[in-house]
């Protein structure tokens, strides 16, 4: 028999959810808006039910040590705070079961030591977006003041720390790494104008996935805030946020930001502000009465062009007052394709310099706002490489999962755990993982093949002088994540399958391929890349190459497709030869050690690319003089960094368009 309490505690998720889709109904008028994706390749939709094994070594936050109770209409902020504390720098996956989790102030990353273990390497996981739902109480005390917002949830400082602190002021250097906030929903709750939904800082490696962010009565200043000292490179995958001042802002124009599948509704001010970034986006919705996107911190003055928008397969729908202003305002530079209108003004106005000024059409179908540069005769476009969607995967049952470990892998030991991983990875388990207990050696070839279709890490650390192949297997898609592996170790990656591999959330992950199998490279740093099968087609988001000892990516005749790239240190970041196409949308360049002078940034030999989006920044007064060097047959060209326009963040240039192809791929 089930009590009343216990039925309206069952029911309670289901109450909110109606309730909030009563309120969102309200809000606005679209009956499907919120479904609309942008004009990209469709977004896959997977069953969420995100469950491990109870030795996985993830933090369950309802465990009785720390007291978390979804679902009861109390105060769980502590609960909550005490995971996320307990492990600084702990690769640890701070995990909340499907419920309402109801907080009264700011959950924030754990503190550590300065310049050590603070404010890095820790996931917030949720079981499903829709069924996990950090809720902020109404009229909450330290969330009423516009003036100072404070976040609900912040993965890069305590909110309490006192600013001018030593602390708070290491808390903004780019040492963020490896943090994530994944499948889950952030509400701010009503009367909450100082709230922003997330802060989100990191660095490398990091990414926000799969999480709505909602303010029910549209206050709060900010859904997703990227505004925390040196943010990026970081990835924004399949966010929707409603409601607040700004939908997504950034402030910095350090280290770059990657955006796909994005909705952003009913904010007050723009869907996304973009004061000063790197940003590169690929599939993306507003439903608006203010523009769409701001890019550049005084659109109006036109006296900041440091920030650069690439923006691909866009579907701006404007309402109400909208007809009064622009889709898209700028004062920085633009590289734009595939964005379609309504409902608004003009699609497109900037105050740039020497930039485009006004674009009156509903739809473009390819934009820039500074001419397109080339070496040799090309067409005026980019090379407009096709878009596949990133592999998804269900969850797998819990049974179907095996942990190295348990086939005698051994983190404590210091001794080969190739033989015992691969015991595991040919037990017929489709999910294999290795857990949180310290570091595992792989000194042998170990393949991946057989049923396995995930191979992941809960936090387990991988190192060793041998290799991880990504082989031949009964299932169609391999997905291997969450790797951290050790530094200074030599152990590499490599692919020779011919079915669909996905890498994804890894830290170092050097990887050579000559599979056939489509490829997938999914917030990943790494020092060098190698794609040497000319049958292949690769997919890359959000990748940090920075290698400084060879040139950091190689495509041999292969397809690549880049969107988002950041990279360090000397060396030729990315070289396209032997007829390979390579499309690169946005990408920062931060010069941070010597350059070679007749290394150029950009290498073409026979082959195909377009470059869009790239921004560099250097301090030091020592940069890449050759931008572009492009051969045709046995005549080389080179396009100097004096010959691209001025970026004045960061001292930086801005190459809109570089086109460096002689025919249709």
């Amino acid at each position: 028999m089930i009590r009343p309490r216990a039925l309206f505690l069952k029911l309670l998720p289901l109450l909110f959810l109606i309730a909030f889709l009563t309120t969102t109904c309200a809000q606005s008028s679209q009956t499907s808006e919120s479904k609309i994706v942008a004009l990209g390749a469709a977004v896959t939709s997977v069953k969420e039910n995100i469950v491990y094994p109870e030795n996985a070594t993830v933090v369950d936050v309802t465990a009785p040590e720390y007291g978390a109770i979804p679902n009861d209409s109390q105060d769980d902020t502590a609960a909550i705070q005490k995971a996320l504390s307990r492990y600084p720098a702990g690769s640890r996956v701070i995990y909340l079961p499907n419920g309402v989790y109801n907080i009264s102030n700011s959950l924030y990353w754990p503190k550590g030591k300065r310049f050590r273990s603070d404010y890095k390497r820790t996931i917030l996981q949720g079981q499903s977006t829709e069924g996990v739902i950090i809720q902020l109480q109404d009229n909450s005390p330290n969330f009423q003041n516009p003036q100072k917002p404070r976040p609900v949830v912040s993965t890069g400082f305590d909110p309490d720390e006192n600013p001018k602190s030593e602390d708070f002021r290491a808390s903004k250097i780019a040492q963020r790494f490896s943090n994530s906030v994944r499948n889950l929903t952030i509400n701010i709750g009503n009367k909450n104008p100082g709230a922003e939904g997330l802060n989100f800082a990191a660095n490398n490696q990091g990414a926000v996935r799969s999480v709505k962010i909602i303010s029910p009565d549209g206050q709060g200043t900010t859904g997703l805030a990227l505004t925390h000292g040196e943010i990026g490179p970081l990835l924004i995958e399949d966010v929707e946020i409603v409601g607040f001042d700004n939908g997504i802002l950034t402030n910095n124009g350090i280290n770059s930001v990657t955006l796909q599948n994005i909705t952003v509704r009913d904010q007050k001010r723009a869907g996304i502000y973009n004061g000063g970034q790197v940003m590169s986006l690929e599939g993306f919705s507003s439903f608006n009465s203010v523009p769409a996107i701001i890019n550049g911190k005084n659109p109006h003055k036109g006296n900041e062009p440091g920030s650069i928008l690439t923006l691909v397969n866009a579907k701006l729908i404007g309402r109400g007052k909208a007809n009064k202003t622009v889709a898209i305002s700028s004062a920085g530079f633009v590289y734009a394709r595939n964005v379609t209108s309504s409902g608004y003004r003009n699609i497109f106005t900037s105050n740039a310099r020497k930039a485009e000024k006004n674009l009156k059409n509903a739809a473009v179908d390819e934009f820039t706002s500074r001419p397109i540069l080339s070496n040799f005769p090309s067409p005026e476009r980019s090379l407009q490489l096709p878009i596949k969607q990133f592999p998804k995967l269900e969850w797998d049952d819990r049974k179907n999962w095996a942990s190295v470990e348990k086939f005698g892998a051994n983190p404590k030991d210091k001794k080969d755990d190739t033989a015992a991983f691969q015991a595991a990875i040919d037990s017929g388990a489709t999910t294999v993982f290795v857990p949180n207990k310290g570091r595992f050696t792989i000194d042998g070839s170990l393949k991946l093949r057989g049923k396995v279709q995930r191979f992941l890490s809960t936090g387990g650390i991988i190192e060793g002088d041998g290799e991880i192949v990504a082989d031949n297997g009964n299932q169609p898609t391999l997905i291997v994540e969450n790797f951290f592996v050790g530094y200074k170790s030599k152990l590499k990656w490599k692919s020779i399958a011919n079915r669909t591999v996905v890498f994804r959330s890894m830290m170092h992950l050097d990887l050579e391929s000559q599979g056939t199998g489509d490829l997938f490279i999914d917030d990943a740093s790494m020092g060098q890349l190698r794609f040497l099968n000319p049958k292949q087609s690769i997919w890359a988001r959000q990748i940090n190459p920075e290698g400084g000892s060879a040139t950091n990516v190689v495509n041999n005749g292969a397809k690549l497709w880049i969107l988002g790239m950041k990279t360090e240190k000397a060396q030729t970041k990315i070289e396209t030869a032997n007829g390979g196409l390579t499309e690169l949308l946005g990408a920062l360049i931060y010069a941070t050690s010597k350059e070679d002078p007749k290394v150029p940034l950009f290498r073409i030999n026979n082959a195909s690319a377009s470059f869009a989006g790239v921004g560099e920044a250097y301090f030091d007064k020592d940069t890449y003089e050759i931008w572009v060097e492009e051969t045709r047959g046995s005549n080389t060209k080179i396009l100097k960094r004096n010959d691209i326009p001025s970026r004045m963040t960061a001292n930086g240039r801005a190459l809109v368009l570089y086109s460096g192809f002689d025919k249709r791929p």
